[in-house]
Formats: C-alpha cells, sequence, structure tokens
C-alpha cells in the first residue's frame, strides 16, 4: 500500500495517441494498457493509461481540434498536462486550501472515491488530488494493475513543475498538502518527492524521474511525449 500523501499518476497530453503510446511502450516495456473509451469520449478526450507498480503514465490526445485541449496541442505540441496526488484525507486539503483561498475546480465522489481538480494558476499545472478506497487501490483497478510492466521502471518516483516563482509554489502546495519543504524549491513526499523549477515561458509538469529497474540506467534521461524522464535509482533496492 502507498505511503500517502505521494505522486500517483502524471499524465500527458499528446497529438497523436497511436504514436504516443508506440513512443511509451517502447520506452517502458509494456505490451498493453488500460482504457476507458466511454468515460474519456464524454470528456473530449481518447487515452491509455501505463501501470508501473503503484504508479501510473496516462496519455490523453484530444478528440476535436477546436477544444481548449487541441488548440493546446496545436501550439505547443505534446506536453505535460496534469499530475494526480494521492491524499488520505481530501477534505482536509480542500479546507488548508480554502484557507489560502483557493478552490478546487470541483470536489466530488466518483464511483466511491474522493476526486478534485485544481487550476493551474493555483497549484502550476493542472493536478488532481484524490482519496481513494482502498489506499492501495487506483481507477479502473483492478484491471489496470493486470497491465503493470516494471521491467524497466519500477515507479515514477519525481516530478518537476515549472514556474516563474517556484518558491511560492512550492510554498503554496507545501501548506496545502502539509508536508514540510526540504528546501525553498523541494517538497518530499512519501516515497516521491516534487521539485520546483523556474521558467518564465514553458510551465507546469515539464519531467518526472522513473526508479530505474537495471541499475546500469541510474542517470539515463531521455525526450518523451514533451517532458523529459529521468532514471533514478531504485529506493526499494539496497545498494
Amino acid at each position: 500500500m502507498p505511503a500517502l500523501p505521494c505522486i500517483r499518476q502524471v499524465v500527458l497530453l499528446v497529438p497523436d495517441l497511436d504514436e504516443a503510446i508506440t513512443q511509451c511502450r517502447d520506452a517502458f516495456g509494456h505490451t498493453s494498457g488500460t482504457r476507458d473509451p466511454e468515460s474519456m469520449t464524454e470528456l473530449g478526450f481518447e487515452h491509455e493509461v501505463l501501470s508501473f507498480g503503484d504508479t501510473f503514465l496516462e496519455l490523453c490526445a484530444p478528440l476535436t481540434a477546436d477544444s481548449s485541449h487541441g488548440r493546446l496541442v496545436e501550439r505547443r505540441g505534446a506536453v505535460g498536462y496534469m499530475l494526480v496526488v494521492q491524499v488520505d484525507d481530501q477534505q482536509a486539503v480542500v479546507d488548508r486550501a480554502a484557507g489560502l483561498g483557493i478552490e478546487p475546480l470541483f470536489a466530488q465522489d466518483f464511483e466511491g472515491n474522493r476526486i478534485s481538480q485544481w487550476h493551474p494558476r493555483t497549484l502550476g499545472t493542472l493536478a488532481e488530488v484524490d482519496q481513494v478506497d482502498p489506499p492501495e487501490s487506483w481507477h479502473f483497478a483492478p484491471r489496470i494493475f493486470d497491465a503493470a510492466c516494471t521491467d524497466v521502471a519500477r515507479d515514477v518516483v519525481a516530478a518537476d513543475l515549472a514556474s516563474p516563482d517556484p518558491e511560492a509554489l512550492a510554498r503554496t502546495w507545501s501548506q496545502v498538502l502539509d508536508m514540510p519543504l526540504a528546501d525553498p524549491t523541494t517538497l518530499p513526499l512519501q516515497h516521491t518527492v516534487l521539485r520546483f523549477v523556474p521558467s518564465d515561458d514553458v510551465t507546469g509538469l515539464v519531467a518526472f524521474d522513473v526508479a530505474a529497474a537495471d541499475p546500469e540506467r541510474v542517470g539515463e534521461s531521455l525526450r518523451l511525449c514533451g517532458v523529459d524522464v529521468r532514471f533514478v535509482a531504485d529506493a526499494t533496492v539496497p545498494a
């Protein structure tokens, strides 16, 4: 069961889903993924989720070019889109955010879980903060776990959010999640880390780290669907 709060999923927005799936499956060794066509079509996307051990990478492509998402990928190509953090008490997050004058776009029950989404203007990227019951489960369970592949990457273990004011953004996340900063731009969560990097042009989710299954790959990096992916040491494997 994941200790909370933690990064549970990263979401990339891509112009061509099939091309993105091929790139990501090749990079991480997956032979299959998880889809929910009906629900995602209602939201204006087609998608696929690639599963690691306890974390997930979702690829989303807009169904129409004239949507806000379609215009975004027309301008920028593939981009980091959303960060999903799991917590043990979503209402406490909403209450702490309210104390800062911040409100979610929505907070509601969904299939027995509590989900909320937050505007990029407040959390630096489109963000989802979810409370899942039981905590070791996730959306689309159990089939999302059946498609897991950890041959190349064990899990997503860190993410970078770019901002013109990374220290202010880090403080906001720290207060909302009630977790102390390690330094002005680093927020350790449980077994995962949020980092805040300076940028005046590209903002939002710009990179994430994965725990390398092969220690020989530690230090490698690649550019994948608009973000940087870094292979780091797997903290669960003794040195």
